[in-house]
């Protein structure tokens, strides 16, 4: 006689990008099996690849690709299915910054963060085409998640800056020109910036670094000196445990 079948519960979540409303179910016993085999083998790319592939498990929908996603939807999305997976809150410490006079507290102390109350924080007055002069414009998109997160934590800061930017470049304009990537290979495009004056590389950089982002907020008390925190949390690795 065959064992039966359990009947799993099904969630939906509004992409922030487009708020394209996407439904998933809860992550099985395997796949959170899965996510801590890959967090311990202490491999970027064998992270990345996991979550894509539990995320890819649990969802509902057949037309939604990963990989053409906005690396923020997929961190939102993960963040989603952790919580009716595991649970929304989640431990995590923080060091207390109060002013004791002479001194900081500095005492590192728990505190339970709710992932439920993660919002994404986009500013959307920020032009996706940036006119470089000289009849020349870069027209800028958000980087897939692959992308973003395989940046190597070893490298220069300017090399993670260019590579970030290589992934994020749509379009160069040339007058009546359009150079797609297609058109030219990564490392071409890497010479093209790194051609760039400081003034045009900075209105790229600008960009960049004001990328949509999420952010949780929670409050909490020092166990040593009482002070009370208002926290903001935006570290991505804690929601794989």
């Amino acid at each position: 006689m065959p064992l039966p079948k359990i009947d799993l519960p099904i969630f939906q979540v509004k992409l922030p990008s487009n708020q394209k409303e996407i439904s998933f179910r809860p992550f099985l016993v395997k796949e959170e099996k899965l996510l801590l085999m890959a967090v311990e083998s202490d491999n970027e790319y064998e992270i990345i690849n996991t979550t894509k592939q539990v995320i890819n498990n649990c969802l509902v929908e057949s037309n939604v690709n990963i990989d053409t996603l906005p690396f923020f939807d997929v961190d939102y999305l993960f963040i989603a299915l952790r919580a009716k997976s595991i649970g929304e809150a989640i431990e995590v410490k923080f060091t207390c910054n109060n002013w004791l006079g002479d001194r900081v507290c500095g005492n590192v102390f728990p505190a339970q963060i709710d992932i439920a109350n993660c919002q994404i924080v986009k500013n959307d007055s920020i032009p996706k085409i940036i006119d470089l002069g000289k009849n020349i414009k870069i027209k800028m998109k958000y980087p897939n998640y692959t992308t973003m997160k395989s940046i190597l934590d070893n490298d220069m800061v300017l090399n993670k800056k260019l590579n970030i930017i290589a992934g994020s470049v749509d379009q160069i304009i040339e007058g009546e020109k359009i150079h797609t990537d297609k058109d030219f290979t990564k490392e071409e495009l890497i010479q093209f910036l790194e051609g760039l004056t400081k003034e045009q590389f900075n209105k790229i950089e600008f960009f960049v670094e004001n990328f949509p982002s999420f952010v949780i907020t929670a409050q909490a008390q020092c166990n040593k000196c009482g002070f009370n925190h208002n926290l903001t949390y935006n570290e991505f690795a804690s929601f794989f445990v």
